[in-house]
This record gives structure tokens, C-alpha cells and sequence, in this order.
């Protein structure tokens, strides 16, 4: 995995090592640069684990540059000597990147996570928005700019032949990811299933899935593995587990937010089961919903005209980052693992965004052009079965509002959840985020 952090103003080179410590499991500090702006400002920058750091010099000053990347995605932050610093994201934003300024205005900072900010005594800190750049000037002077995501609405060349174009386009992906020994995380639904089925060289990856015993994705997941004959790692839960994780995990994604709770525990734990087997990544079908009209909400746009469904479908795929694919990386980062995101790949998203609507929605069939893909490399009942969503496919919702009843001696209280996890925070001494996406 990777990262970066740094900081302009008054005792930058303290706050570093701070920031580096708080993030240690990102991947140790390979590269630093210290120095002064021209007005004498200091500035500190490292990065970790795989992350780039380069400078430059010319006779109009220098730059340095640092790059959080994983194929077409990045977050970087660059400080020179006559802007100060500019932080941005890529258009779908898989890379996440945080900043803040403390409260005295004497030193501004930027990190993968916020806790390494939280470290150095900034409490107040703001997301850098995919396809946004946030640029310091001074700081008391923070302009926000917004990328053209025009990029993602050119028309894919092979758009006309949804079907075969689609299937070129994720094997041409996953030609490029396979080199990579990964985890797979496997539901049993079409997403993940079709993505196990493309993927070249099957062997050298190791399926996995978690649920509560009997849950819906631990049988699906099994059906779905003996059906195509592949390795499945099952990780079952139990109510003790969820309490020994919900700390951790809570710390992990700097949220106590029921749902994403929800979410990031089994990815969590995933996600640990795969690093102790020796992966570095772990690769997922998120995205499919969004690109493809996977979700219930997007029905009721059947009838619509064309480009309600796709403007919806747009919005949410620009979204993403920070409903979801932030608290994802937040949930493996602990175990420096890397997420791989094949439906999320540029190619992909245009191709994607480019179909019309009826060949997401068709007939009462969501994903429709997903499944025609699936049904020429797997079963029928898989290609077009529903999927519950993780939360509720796992078991871990229910679990959790049974121990919140009985922790919290009420029987059925609305918002007996939210209580939970709240008062695990406070009694660990857990900082978390009070933004819009995770207000506990």
C-alpha cells in the first residue's frame, strides 16, 4: 500500500514524523524532502510505502511532488515556491487524500487519512473531492477548482456492440491487474463471480468470503464455487467477533456510522485474512452497481426518459469516493493491503456511462448488459441472480442491532445502533469524522 502526508508552516519538520508514525502500516517512509519556501515558510513531505516523491528545480524555482497512485488512479499534492500548495484527485477519486489547517493558521497539512492530521493537533479536516483541486496559496487563502469530467462522457468506440464491447473491456483490464497475486472478494453475485470467471490465470488467486453462519452470501458464495469449480475461502463470524472488531474497525475508518460499519467490518476482516496469506491486494466488483443501475433505487427510472437514468448514473459514479470507496480503503488499510477496482477502471466508466439506459435497465432486469456478459462464462441462475446487499447479505446488520439491544439494555429503540457504536468510541478514546457522509 501507499501514502502520503506533509505540511507547510510554522514546525512542519515536527509534524512530520508525527504524521508518518500515525500512518506507519501504509508502508515505511521511503523518501522525504525537507526545506523553505521562497517567504521562508518551512515544508515536509514524505511518502510511503509505495508512493512517489520526486523535485524538481529550474530558474523559475521548484516543485516537489508527491504521488499516491495505483493505475489510473492518484491523489498528489504538490508544493512549489510561488503557489504554496495544490492538492488533487483523479475523476472517480479511488485514492483517498485529507487536509486541514490548525487552529492557530500556522500550519497546514495534508495526509491519506485524517487521523494523521487529528495527530499534529488538526481537528477540523475537509476531503480533497475527486476531480477537484484545492489550492493553498497562503493559509488564509484555500481556492477549490473543479476538474471538466467531460473525459467520461466521450463516446466508447465499441459502445454500439454492448455485449462483446463490454466483455474486450473488462479482459483488457483484467489483463493488466493479473500479474498481481490477489484475494478476490467473492459474494456470489454476478459482479464479483463474472470478474473470478475473466480473469486470467485463476489459479494464482484465492477467493474469499465472510458472513454470520447460514447467511446469505456464505451459501451463495459456496453455490456459486461449486458451480464453477473455483477455491473458496470462507470466513464465518459470530457475535463475539463482531465486538472484538468494532473497535478497530471503528478507529480504521474514522467513522461510527451504522452502515458503513456495517460494510467495512466484513471487508475488514477480509482483508486481514488475505494479508496473512501473503496477498498485497484484494479485488472487487465495486462500481458494477452504480455503472450498470445494479440497485432497487434506479427502478423506478425504468420509464424515464434516457438520460434521467444515465444523469443519475453519472452523479452516483462521481460520487463514489465518498460513499463509498473511502471507507473501503480506510477498512484494508490497517492491513496495507491495496483495493483493486476492475468496473472502476477509466475504460470501464466510459464504456459504462456511454450505453444507453436499456441496456442497464431492461425488462425488469437490472445490470442487464452485465448478465448477457455473465451468461456466456457461467450458469444462467448465476449470471441473473439478486444479491442482498453486504450489510444484510452478511448477517453483520442484524448481529449488530442484537448486540446494541442487549449492550444497551433496551429491548427495540430506534437509533439503539448508533448509540452502540457511539458509546465504543468514547469509551476507546476513538476520534472519528462529523462530516455529512460520517456523522455518527
Amino acid at each position: 500500500m501507499s501514502g502520503i502526508v506533509g505540511a507547510i508552516g510554522e514546525c512542519a519538520h515536527e509534524a512530520l514524523p508525527k504524521m508518518c508514525k500515525t500512518l506507519a502500516y501504509r508502508g515505511s517512509v521511503h523518501r522525504s524532502l525537507r526545506g523553505e519556501l521562497a517567504d521562508g515558510m518551512e515544508f515536509a513531505v514524505s511518502a510511503l510505502g509505495l508512493a512517489t516523491l520526486s523535485e524538481e528545480s529550474n530558474q523559475h524555482g521548484f516543485a516537489v511532488l508527491a504521488s499516491d497512485s495505483n493505475y489510473a488512479s492518484y491523489a498528489r499534492a504538490c508544493i512549489t515556491n510561488s503557489i504554496a500548495l495544490k492538492l488533487d484527485r483523479d475523476i472517480i477519486g479511488l485514492r483517498p487524500l485529507f487536509y486541514g489547517i490548525n487552529d492557530t493558521s500556522t500550519l497546514c497539512a495534508f495526509a491519506s487519512e485524517r487521523k494523521a492530521l487529528w495527530s499534529i493537533g488538526i481537528k477540523k479536516t475537509k476531503r480533497v473531492d475527486p476531480s477537484t483541486v484545492v489550492t493553498i496559496s497562503g493559509l488564509r487563502d484555500i481556492a477549490v477548482s473543479r476538474k471538466s469530467s467531460s473525459a467520461l462522457l466521450n463516446k466508447a468506440d465499441n459502445a454500439s456492440e454492448p455485449v462483446s464491447g463490454l466483455r474486450n473491456v473488462l479482459e483488457c483490464v483484467l489483463d493488466d491487474v493479473a500479474q498481481e497475486q490477489m484475494g478476490i472478494a467473492f459474494s456470489g453475485g454476478v459482479d464479483s463471480t463474472l470478474l473470478c470467471k475473466l480473469m486470467p490465470d485463476c489459479a494464482s488467486h484465492l477467493n474469499y468470503t465472510v458472513g454470520l453462519p447460514g447467511s446469505h452470501d456464505l451459501k451463495s458464495a459456496q453455490h456459486a464455487a461449486r458451480l464453477l469449480n473455483v477455491d473458496l475461502q470462507t470466513i464465518e463470524l459470530n457475535a463475539h467477533d463482531l465486538e472484538i472488531f468494532l473497535p478497530t474497525v471503528i478507529e480504521a475508518i474514522e467513522s461510527c456510522n451504522p452502515l458503513d460499519i456495517a460494510i467495512a467490518l466484513p471487508f475488514y476482516v477480509l482483508a486481514k485474512q488475505a494479508k496473512a496469506a501473503g496477498f498485497s491486494s484484494i479485488l472487487t466488483g465495486q462500481g458494477a452497481d452504480e455503472l450498470f443501475a445494479g440497485y432497487s433505487k434506479y427502478a423506478s427510472l425504468h420509464s424515464t426518459p434516457n438520460d434521467m437514468l444515465n444523469n443519475a448514473l453519472e452523479r452516483d459514479v462521481l460520487n463514489i469516493a465518498r460513499d463509498n470507496l473511502e471507507r473501503d480503503n480506510l477498512a484494508v488499510a490497517p492491513h496495507s493491503l491495496d483495493i483493486v477496482l476492475p468496473y472502476l477502471d477509466p475504460r470501464v466508466v466510459i464504456f459504462g456511462l456511454a450505453l444507453d439506459s436499456t441496456w442497464k435497465l431492461h425488462d425488469g432486469t437490472n445490470k442487464y448488459v452485465l448478465r448477457r456478459v455473465a451468461e456466456q462464462v457461467m450458469p444462467w441462475e448465476l449470471a441473473y441472480r439478486k444479491k442482498k446487499a453486504i450489510q444484510y447479505g452478511t448477517g453483520v446488520t442484524s448481529m449488530l442491532q442484537r448486540l446494541a439491544r442487549i449492550k444497551m439494555h433496551q429491548s427495540n429503540s430506534r437509533g439503539i445502533l448508533s448509540l452502540y457504536l457511539r458509546s465504543i468510541a468514547e469509551k476507546q478514546g476513538i476520534l472519528v469524522a462529523h462530516d455529512n457522509k460520517n456523522r455518527c
